[in-house]
């Protein structure tokens, strides 16, 4: 007979949150969840929610029928409702599971404890709380979306020695791999956010160019509150191939007819930061980047809406004198917003700090 402990259920339990990590930034408007199922200590199959949210991580760790006496580990409850599919439950009851071990129940209110129910009414064994600490981390954005309206926000800063975001000489003002690394944060992402100022003078694609990764590209917003996207921006030739938002309070009726026809969907917001990220929560999305211009970034901070930074941070000055939004994302006033400082290293010429609320 197999027998369990805390120890064996942490070890299977972080197979589980290590699988779940594949999908993060493409599964929106779900989490990414992971599922491993053990038979005679050992890993007999594994699973993850796949891009778009669908199948879940439960369906494809039980792409056989049985799995009879074995037991399944699971970071989130697994869903009991019928939405875009059956419900995960039924599945598993199914294949003869014997034993469930959950890290988290699911916040959202169609589920939240029910999922756990329904199993146990079909004599399934549930263990409930396993490495739930590290697992709700994977899901703030989650989390923050079903109990706050809010997704998690995170944003990238490079910034010279000297305290300067804007180079008006177009050069970077980090090194490349820094900028290998931001460019890669893209793909955990769902959503890049940034503002039209950004896209005029810097003309990005805001894709991830990794090898191999170009498919998961995030979805890209541009808050443009009077319409001044131009139509030979990258951002607009590449519409119909990346999903891109503009969010503005501008009705230019003819323009906006253009834009569709590049695939672009247009949203009428206010400049409220906070109702729009309201808003972006209500489209699905779990995590945000914003990736912008020292204004913006400036406007978020002062709103509260970042949970995490990340701080790149060049050996090089920028003879340019700093604007007050510049001053304002110094480090030392970064620190007085109550941010901890998890992470600290040299990232080639520059070093890397990771801030989080």
């Amino acid at each position: 007979m197999e027998r369990f402990s805390s120890e064996r259920d942490r070890y299977f339990m972080k197979n589980a949150l290590n699988i779940s990590l594949r999908g993060i930034g493409n599964t929106f408007p779900n989490p990414s969840v992971g599922v491993v199922i053990v038979k005679n200590n050992q890993i007999v199959s594994r699973g993850w929610t796949q891009p778009g949210g669908k199948p879940h991580a439960e369906v494809v760790a039980l792409k056989k029928k049985s799995f009879f006496g074995a037991t399944l580990y699971t970071t989130l409850e697994p869903c009991s409702h019928y939405g875009n599919t059956p419900p995960c439950v039924n599945q598993i009851i199914k294949s003869r599971i014997k034993r469930v071990v959950i890290g988290l129940k699911d916040p959202n209110p169609l589920i939240n404890g029910n999922g756990i129910i329904k199993l146990k009414s079909k004599k399934i064994k549930i263990t409930l709380g396993i490495l739930k600490d590290e697992i709700k981390k994977t899901h703030l954005g989650f989390f923050n979306k079903i109990k706050k309206k809010k997704p998690f926000v995170s944003t990238k800063i490079a910034i010279s020695r000297n305290g300067k975001m804007i180079n008006n000489n177009n050069s970077w003002i980090t090194s490349e791999d820094s900028r290998s690394y931001g460019n890669f944060l893209r793909a955990k992402h769902d959503v890049i956010v940034t503002g039209i100022e950004t896209v005029l003078k810097d003309n990005p694609t805001l894709n991830c160019r990794h090898y191999g990764m170009q498919k998961f590209s995030p979805v890209r917003i541009i808050l443009d509150s009077k319409l001044r996207i131009k139509e030979n921006l990258k951002i607009i030739k590449t519409a119909k191939k990346i999903k891109t938002y503009i969010f503005t309070n501008f009705n230019n009726e003819k323009k906006i007819r253009r834009l569709k026809k590049y695939g672009i969907s247009v949203k009428f917001h206010n400049n409220n930061l906070k109702n729009i990220i309201n808003e972006i929560a209500n489209m699905g999305f779990n995590n945000v980047l914003l990736e912008a211009g020292p204004n913006l970034n400036y406007f978020f901070l002062k709103d509260k809406l970042i949970d995490k930074i990340y701080y790149f941070k060049s050996k090089n000055d920028i003879k340019i004198e700093k604007i007050f939004s510049e001053k304002k994302l110094s480090l030392k006033n970064i620190s007085k917003l109550k941010f901890k400082n998890l992470y600290f290293n040299n990232i080639g010429n520059d070093t890397l700090r990771i801030f989080e609320k």
